[in-house]
């Protein structure tokens, strides 16, 4: 047989899968009541937020970490951890990918737009929770899969994050080449055509949006900070696409 992946990594991806996918329902159900609408939340095609699954990991080696240290100070860095993971992910994102995929300038007490005090309480209560109640009790039926089990069902994971997360990345870049041409015909005052000899379909059907636009829908149907500098380009569509593209990310019932 192979070698073995170490028991505690083997632990800590598939501690990284389940809490990946539990950040997935959390921010359906947040952003579905907010937005009054179903929301396939987050960065990846599949339903797991990967910032939970590495929030959950950070904030558990943190807390291991800091039980040397005396309860003050050990708490205050464990219930900081996922603020401050906050910020370098927003970071990280802004420098490598050069897109904003959340902004928190509305709210008060934030630190440029990436971190704000509402949520990095919200995130202190989320990780005393996943400290006190929720890690104890996924790890133990992590051990329970077995060796064997638990191998297949990291290797599974751990194969499924790296294409999607490869799929995903390679949607991104194309959103933004895809805004930069928009917005360079918006400029020229030129209205977007799509390529291929694309046809608005006949009549009494409704026709499908041009392949162009429905790769760039989930990037951003998933993050309501790139639509806003989306929004300003719609002028640059057709009328029948700025309708749909409306009614589809905006929920605007006036034009239903």
């Amino acid at each position: 047989m192979g070698a073995m992946i170490p028991e505690k990594l083997l632990h800590y991806i598939l501690y990284f899968g389940i809490m990946a996918f539990a950040g997935w329902i959390i921010e359906v159900v947040y952003r579905s009541c907010k937005e009054k609408r179903l929301v396939n939340a987050g960065f990846l095609s599949g339903p797991v937020v990967p910032i939970y699954g590495f929030g959950a990991v950070i904030i558990t080696a943190v807390n291991t970490e800091a039980r040397s240290l005396p309860p003050v100070p050990a708490w205050l860095i464990t219930l900081l951890s996922p603020t401050a993971l906050e910020y370098v992910g927003s970071w990280f994102t802004e420098r490598i990918f050069g897109v904003t995929l959340w902004d928190y300038r509305g709210e008060r007490f934030n630190v440029r737009g990436r971190i704000c005090l509402r949520f990095s309480v919200y995130w202190a209560c989320c990780a005393a929770l996943l400290v006190l109640v929720i890690q104890p009790a996924v790890f133990t039926r992590i051990k329970a899969l077995g060796p064997y089990l638990s191998h297949f069902a990291a290797g599974a994971f751990f194969a499924y994050i790296v294409a999607d997360a490869a799929q995903s990345v390679r949607a991104l870049f194309n959103f933004k080449a895809f805004q930069a041409d928009v917005a360079a015909l918006l400029a020229k005052g030129r209205q977007f055509r799509p390529a291929f000899g694309f046809s608005e379909g006949v009549r009494g059907k409704k026709p499908k949006l041009p392949a162009e636009i429905r790769r760039v829908i989930k990037p951003l149907a998933a993050f309501p900070s790139l639509r806003k500098g989306f929004q300003r380009d719609l002028p640059a569509f057709p009328d029948w696409i700025r309708n749909r593209l409306e009614k589809r990310l905006w929920n605007d019932k006036k034009k239903r």
